[in-house]
């Protein structure tokens, strides 16, 4: 699958996970997509590079959806910088 299209479709799980949270800390959950999609843009090609962080990123999502941000969200912090990609401001 390409890049392009693993994003579209990472976006849309990303996004129904918002859904799915409902109402709850609806900044946190922007932010937990903001840094989701960061990692799954700019993060290691996963075709070629089985280290286990989709798993480990995908773990971070579900512990915000379960209302654990502080742990999901370092998380995701954690692999943007090993990825050694910028982490933006909140």
């Amino acid at each position: 699958m390409s890049k392009p299209a693993t994003a579209a479709l990472l976006s849309a799980l990303v996004l129904g996970g918002c859904a799915a949270a409902g109402s709850q800390a609806p900044e946190l959950m922007a932010r937990r997509t903001q840094l989701y999609l960061l990692w799954a843009r700019y993060g290691p090609h996963l075709t070629f590079h089985h280290s286990g962080q989709r798993a480990q990123a995908e773990l971070a999502l579900h512990d915000c959806e379960n209302g654990h941000f502080d742990r999901g969200l370092a998380e995701l912090e954690r692999l943007l910088r090993r990825e050694r990609i910028p982490v933006p401001r909140e």
